[in-house]
């Protein structure tokens, strides 16, 4: 699919998510640690929206129907990505209160719904992808729904950080999956 600005975004997704997973049952222990940990992840949420500012002034699929419609998407997706990781990040490095990155999730969480479906149908109908590229996006994009139900349980004190630890560390090996397929590093 030769989405450079996606691969970006993707990759500095991967490198946060891996990197709060590992951590994130220790920052709330040691608030160097959050400091550290809201400084990579504010780094990532600002690569993630250059990314999403990239991918529409590129249109590497073109501008014709469904191909504007699946970079509309993503760097929809992307922009939505950004506000709740450098939110994450500043409420890391300034011991703010957490719950409102939760909330921020839910409406991502919703977004990420919308896109998994108009993504199923426009690969149905339109052959955007081949089956194995659209089954790395589905997976990782419901790994994704995991992420931000966590954040939501977690900061609402319904979930353990270990469970949240694990839906990260998943999501993120799965995003390098998907950077490499989806960029045409690896071909599939």
């Amino acid at each position: 699919m030769a989405l450079a600005s996606v691969a970006f975004a993707i990759s500095a997704f991967s490198v946060a998510a891996i990197i709060s997973g590992i951590n994130l049952k220790t920052v709330s222990k040691d608030k160097t640690r959050a400091k550290t940990l809201g400084v990579i992840v504010t780094l990532a949420g600002i690569s993630i929206f250059l990314a999403s500012l990239l991918l529409i002034i590129t249109t590497p699929y073109g501008t014709a129907y469904p191909a504007a419609n699946v970079e509309l998407m993503f760097s929809l997706l992307m922009l939505i990505f950004s506000f709740v990781w450098i939110t994450f990040g500043m409420t890391l490095l300034y011991n703010w209160n957490m719950q409102f990155i939760g909330d921020m999730t839910m409406v991502l969480f919703v977004f990420n719904v919308i896109a998994m479906i108009a993504l199923f149908s426009w690969n149905s109908g339109y052959a955007v992808y081949s089956l194995a590229d659209f089954a790395i996006v589905e997976v990782t994009l419901f790994s994704y729904l995991l992420d931000e139900v966590g954040f939501f349980a977690l900061t609402h004190g319904k979930m353990k950080a270990t469970v949240q630890s694990a839906f990260l560390v998943v999501s993120g090996v799965l995003s390098i999956l998907l950077a490499v397929t989806a960029s045409g590093i690896i071909p599939l």
